[in-house]
């Protein structure tokens, strides 16, 4: 404060200065409240997708078990050796407040087992039918626990942003405006006064000197 000149320009400067301060704060307040919402509708899905996924892998799982015991473990380990499947992914963002928001798929066409179905059986196929099924639980895991991580990294970083303006620069602003507003309410009662006196000795010089 001691630096800083106490002029009507400097207190106006100050007064929006507070003003764009409050503003601010108002706007990151809301956009908090809009990041908690999608937040909280986030990890709803991510733990939704979580048990769906674990329990499409528990099937794909059961039926390898079934599918071992009728071709033999050897057998499967040497399917499962030769099979090779390239696979694409695709990534993109969204924006949600500012927050890049990832969207992660598969991509291609549907893959077909490339192993002969000679010396192979149903409970086979199902464990590839299952376990592609998951790869689209996978993506959207994936997309959504990245989701969740950006933002609630947001929110914290809004938070402390609101914290800064809330308990540090608008208490500062309105200390700065108070004190400015004294000194120069005590400056114009000097400057009435003083001029009051001035007057008075006017008018004895008139009355004295006609």
């Amino acid at each position: 404060m001691s630096r800083i000149a106490p002029t009507r320009m400097n207190l106006l400067r100050f007064k929006r200065s507070l003003q764009l301060a409050e503003s601010g704060r108002e706007i990151l307040e809301r956009k908090r409240d809009v990041l908690m919402v999608e937040l909280r509708n986030f990890a709803y899905d991510l733990q939704r997708v979580r048990m769906e996924l674990s329990k499409a892998l528990n099937e794909a799982f059961s039926y390898i078990e079934k599918a071992a015991i009728h071709l033999g473990v050897e057998r499967l380990e040497k399917i499962a050796e030769s099979t090779n499947i390239p696979m694409e992914f695709s990534i993109d963002y969204r924006s949600i407040m500012g927050v890049s928001i990832p969207r992660v798929k598969l991509k291609g066409e549907r893959p077909q087992p490339d192993y002969g179905f000679l010396g192979t059986n149903i409970y086979l196929d199902s464990a590839f039918k299952r376990l592609y099924e998951s790869l689209d639980l996978i993506c959207e895991l994936a997309e959504l626990e990245e989701s969740v991580r950006r933002i609630a990294d947001a929110v914290e970083n809004t938070q402390r942003r609101i914290n800064a303006l809330k308990h540090i620069h608008i208490p500062r602003y309105r200390q700065i405006i108070k004190n400015m507003e004294m000194m120069l309410e005590e400056r114009e009662r000097e400057e009435f006064v003083r001029m009051k006196k001035i007057k008075s000795v006017l008018m004895r010089r008139r009355v004295t000197y006609g």
